[in-house]
C-alpha cells in the first residue's frame, strides 16, 4: 500500500513540473505568426516515432487557436517531392540549424516563399519507446523544437521535455505521451 501511495504522489508531482528547457528569443516579443509549417521531423534512431510525431506536432498547433494556418509536416514534403531546390533549401536548413544551431537565412527566406509561412516550427525526437530503468519497465517520449521566424531565419524559441512513465503490464500509449509532452511545450510556447 505505500508503494501504491508513494508511486500515486510521484505521478502527481511530475504531473506538475514545467518543461526541461526553453529559452525564448528577447526579440520574440515581437513575432505573432498566423501561419506556421511544421517541418518535417528529426527522428534519428527513432523511425517508427515518426508518423506519431508528425500528426500530434500539426494537431497541438492547430489546437491552440493561435495560427490561422498550420500547414502539416506532410503538405511540406509533398511540395518537396515536386521540386527539387525546396528539397534542397529543406535539408539544407534543417541541417544547419540541428547542427552548428545557425539557421540558413537564404534558404528560411525561400521556404517562406515557397511554403507560404511566417514561421517554421522543426522538432526533433530525443526518446521514444519501451525500456528499463533502475530495474522497472518505463515508457519514455522526448521531444525537443524549435521555432524559428521564417522572413530572416531567426530562432525564436527552442526547448525539450520527455515524459516518463513506470508500467508493470499494460504499456502506456506513446501517442498520448507524445501529446503531454506538446501540451508542456506549447504553455512555454511565445505566443
Amino acid at each position: 500500500m505505500r508503494k501504491v501511495v508513494l508511486f500515486l504522489f510521484a505521478a502527481i508531482l511530475s504531473g506538475c513540473a514545467g518543461v526541461n528547457f526553453s529559452q525564448v528569443n528577447p526579440e520574440a516579443k515581437d513575432f505573432h505568426p498566423k501561419t506556421i509549417a511544421v517541418m518535417p521531423a528529426t527522428v534519428g534512431e527513432y523511425e517508427s516515432s515518426r508518423d506519431i510525431i508528425e500528426q500530434v506536432i500539426s494537431s497541438s498547433l492547430l489546437k491552440t487557436g493561435y495560427f490561422e494556418n498550420v500547414i502539416d509536416s506532410t503538405s511540406i514534403k509533398t511540395q518537396v517531392a515536386g521540386s527539387t531546390e525546396l528539397a534542397n533549401d529543406v535539408s539544407s536548413f534543417i541541417q544547419k540549424l540541428n547542427t552548428i544551431g545557425v539557421a540558413d537565412t537564404q534558404a528560411a527566406a525561400r521556404i517562406k516563399t515557397t511554403v507560404n509561412t511566417e514561421a517554421l516550427f522543426l522538432t526533433y525526437v530525443t526518446s521514444w519507446g519501451y525500456g528499463r530503468s533502475e530495474g522497472n519497465k518505463v515508457a519514455r517520449v522526448g521531444l525537443g523544437v524549435k521555432l524559428v521566424n521564417a522572413e530572416n531565419g531567426q530562432l525564436v524559441w527552442k526547448a525539450n521535455h520527455e515524459v516518463t512513465e513506470d508500467y508493470t503490464i499494460m504499456k502506456p500509449n506513446l501517442s498520448n505521451m507524445a501529446k503531454d509532452v506538446m501540451s508542456v511545450l506549447i504553455k512555454e510556447m511565445p505566443r
